[in-house]
This record gives structure tokens, C-alpha cells and sequence, in this order.
């Protein structure tokens, strides 16, 4: 971390949860994949809601030894649940005719994804700023997710995507509500159109 004199005020444990759309949007490689799977019956769309009930909450290597306890209680959890939706809605249906149901059938594959944990660089609550300097990071920590994509009707498992990333960057920035809640919206629609990409890959075989 860096310090560089500003009077901005350091984003909240909760947005650097909302950073974790980086995972959506970088995991490009599956962890399974059914074997035979033909994504070409898939003409609609389950999503369920971005599932944050048991994320735990860890110390990056440079805070072991802080006796502090870290938590992490996001308030606007139905919020952060909307920007998920609203990203694939318009990735998915809007942009790929792939429409959102919320009834299972033969054509509808079911797409749920978990926050598994998350690994802040700085403890969730932190203020930036003493007056003089406010605390500037290379990205924002590191998070573990699990995506599950799967038969509507029989729930098998199509494809499981999990494991860590990186929250980052490519150059130190000063953090803040709005341009993570920003980053955040972008990432969840990259993540979409990947979908997207996916189906219409498949669709057009």
C-alpha cells in the first residue's frame, strides 16, 4: 500500500466486496465441465441471487500477527444483488435473446454463484485519511467464488467455475463508493456477456 496526501476517505469493507465481479468477469477456465455437454439446449435462463450468507472474512499475510478481529457486514446486500441481476439481465436477454425465467424447464439452465470468502488489504472500515494522506492499493484484495451452472430440471452440474483471484489493477489508485460501485457493474456485465458468448457459441455450431 501506498500513502499519497489527499483529503478522499478510503472505500468500506463493503465495496471491496463489490470488487469481486473481477472473479466473474477473469475466470475464463472451468474448474469441471460435464463431459459431452451441449450447451445449444439452453434458450433460457435461471439466475439465482448472489448468494453472500457465509463469506468469510480473512487477513492478508501482512496482518497475522494483529490480534484484531476482521469482519465483514455488508448493509446493502440486496443492492449489490441487484447490480448482479441487472447485469446479466441485459447481457443475457437483453443483448442475447436469452430470456430470465424463474421456472425450471427443459431448455432453462440455473446459474448460482457464492461468495465463498474474501481477503481484504486493508481491515473492512478503515478510514483513508488522517487529514494529510489517504491509503492508495494495487487492487483490493483477493476472493474465493463459487459459480454453478446447471440443468434446471435435474440439477445436474453443467460447469462449476471456483477457486481465488486477484481484486486488482494495473496501477496504484485511491479508492472510493463510486468508482467501486462503477468497476463493480462493469465487471458483473463482463461476466454476463462471457455467458453470453457461451450460449451463442454453442447455438451456432
Amino acid at each position: 500500500m501506498k500513502r499519497f496526501p489527499t483529503g478522499s476517505r478510503l472505500i468500506t469493507g463493503l465495496m471491496l466486496l463489490l470488487a469481486t465481479g473481477t472473479l466473474l468477469a477473469q475466470a475464463d477456465a472451468a474448474s469441471y465441465v460435464k463431459p459431452g455437454i451441449d450447451l445449444s439446449t439452453y434458450n433460457k435462463v435461471m439466475v439465482k441471487p448472489l448468494n453472500m450468507d457465509n463469506i468469510e472474512v480473512l487477513k492478508p499475510s501482512w496482518e497475522q500477527d494483529n490480534d484484531e478481529v476482521w469482519s465483514f457486514n455488508p448493509e446493502n446486500r440486496a443492492a449489490i444483488q441487484e447490480w448482479f441481476l441487472d447485469a446479466m439481465q441485459n447481457e443475457l436477454e437483453a443483448k442475447g435473446g436469452y430470456a430470465l425465467v424463474s421456472t425450471p424447464a427443459e431448455d432453462v439452465m440455473r446459474i448460482e454463484v457464492e461468495l465463498l470468502s474474501i481477503t481484504p488489504y486493508v481491515k473492512p472500515g478503515t478510514l483513508a485519511s488522517d487529514g494529510k494522506f489517504v491509503i492508495s492499493t494495487l487492487g483490493s484484495g483477493d476472493v474465493v467464488v463459487s459459480a454453478e451452472f446447471r440443468d434446471s430440471t435435474t440439477r445436474e452440474l453443467l460447469i462449476l467455475i471456483e477457486g481465488e483471484r486477484v481484486i486488482g489493477g494495473d496501477k496504484y489508485r485511491e479508492l472510493s463508493p463510486e468508482n467501486h460501485i462503477k468497476n463493480v457493474k462493469g465487471l458483473f456485465a463482463k461476466w454476463g456477456k462471457k455467458v453470453r458468448e457461451a450460449l451463442d457459441q454453442a447455438h451456432t455450431k
